[in-house]
């Protein structure tokens, strides 16, 4: 879990370096709190979207369109017919969560140096 959320911390700061190096603006401390927050938000979200899904309280909305949507192109049932939603995800949203808050908490720190 640890070296999941070293990694997942690390590509977050290789992507904040990243878009602060090949940005017009330069490196700079408000440079990094901006773009550290942002991407540590954006990457929240999706740690919350990944949680929600699995939690499976998409599941029935996801059979529904599933169903609809094999009926409209007449499609047979697979073996991927019958999986809920909440077990075709298979990433643990835990360490994304905790890397992004990692990353935010650092935009903060940052914030008040």
């Amino acid at each position: 879990m640890f070296l999941r959320i070293t990694i997942y911390t690390l590509i977050q700061e290789a992507i904040v370096f990243g878009i602060l190096l090949f940005g017009k603006n330069g490196v700079s401390l408000s440079g990094y709190i901006d773009v550290a927050f942002l991407v540590s938000l954006i990457t929240l979200l999706i740690g919350l979207l990944v949680y929600i899904m699995r939690s499976g309280f998409l599941d029935r909305v996801h059979n529904g369109f599933r169903s609809i949507s094999r009926k409209i192109k007449r499609e047979e049932e697979n073996e991927f017919s019958d999986m809920l939603l909440s077990e075709l995800v298979g990433l643990q949203y835990a360490g994304i969560l905790i890397s992004a808050l990692l990353v935010m908490l650092s935009s903060i720190l940052c914030m008040f140096l």
